[in-house]
């Protein structure tokens, strides 16, 4: 796969699954098919020129940075503040004022990620005898990767990919009902990837089963032993952090991102779909490179502690 594919896949799932357009911001470090990945700003306008050039990206609006979407999505221009000057305009002073005094909600996180290797799963999934409800594509012409049905929990949707490397990347979106940072928020995503770990064991199991009835695997074979990892060791590798505000947002559409090269920025309006009507977030996109309960636990601390001192304070 050439950079400007895997440029590809990510603008699709920012505009297709976060619904927003894309910036350089968005590209000096992400995380792909469970690796991560690091590009300069000119190395970034450089790719951004190339899509352009095939008509495979478009400018959404100018702005600082200046924001892309794809042919046929088209996003409200956003109000951006100036960064660097001195003075800003009555609009813009209104609107940090807003943000600066907006009442916020609780802490929670959206669109998270996961990755564990399954040896062999990629091959043995077509082969499944339910694989027609199970299955939702393959990607024959560029990568081979096989995409799962989604599952719809109502809160979030849960997405598979198994690679061809055997590396199996699930995301969670939940742009519109961030998990909260508690208890109850952990048991409910945990429960969620628990059925996709149920799902892709039952292939693992039945693959097994046929081959010893076939004789073609001893029951102390290896593969008998290689069982879909637990989920609660499932490495998380991306998710955005952040708050909504407890008011609706009436005025204009905008967003602000900025980056320091490890963490991405953002306070935007978020517009919900279902429930037609826009709010203002603030987030940050972290890398957590941590096995799923060990990540939620330490961020659960790290916002109590947090909640602790404010109160102190």
């Amino acid at each position: 796969m050439t950079t400007d594919d895997m440029f590809l896949e990510r603008i699709a799932d920012i505009v297709y699954v976060q619904k927003r357009p894309f910036s350089y911001l968005d590209f000096l470090l992400f995380e792909y098919e469970g690796k991560e990945y690091r590009f300069k700003h000119e190395s970034i306008r450089n790719i951004f020129s190339r899509l352009r050039k095939k008509g495979q990206i478009e400018l959404a609006y100018k702005s600082t940075p200046a924001y892309h979407t794809i042919p046929g999505q088209k996003f409200g221009k956003s109000v951006t503040l100036n960064h660097g000057e001195d003075s800003l305009n009555f609009k813009q002073n209104e609107l940090l004022h807003l943000i600066q005094t907006v009442p916020m909600d609780v802490e929670g996180i959206h669109d998270i990620r996961w990755r564990f290797e399954a040896k062999g799963l990629w091959s043995i999934l077509p082969l499944y005898s339910d694989s027609e409800n199970l299955i939702e594509s393959i990607d024959i012409k560029n990568n081979k990767d096989i995409t799962l049905q989604d599952i719809d929990l109502k809160d979030f949707t849960l997405k598979t990919t198994v690679h061809r490397t055997d590396r199996v990347s699930v995301m969670a979106a939940c742009s519109e009902s961030p998990v909260p940072l508690n208890i109850e928020g952990f048991a409910k995503i945990t429960s969620g990837i628990t059925r996709i770990e149920e799902r892709l064991q039952r292939v693992v199991d039945e693959h097994i089963q046929l081959n010893l009835n076939n004789r073609k695997l001893s029951s102390s074979s290896l593969i008998t032993k290689s069982a879909i990892p637990n989920h609660m060791s499932w490495i998380v590798t991306m998710w955005h952090f952040g708050r909504d505000s407890l008011t609706e947002y009436t005025g204009e559409r905008f967003e602000i991102s900025w980056g320091d090269g490890l963490r991405v920025f953002r306070i935007y309006s978020k517009q919900f779909k279902n429930k037609k009507k826009m709010k203002i977030r603030h987030e940050t996109q972290e890398y957590p490179d941590k096995p799923h309960g060990e990540a939620f636990m330490d961020k659960m601390k790290e916002v109590a502690d947090k909640d602790e001192d404010n109160n102190a304070a």
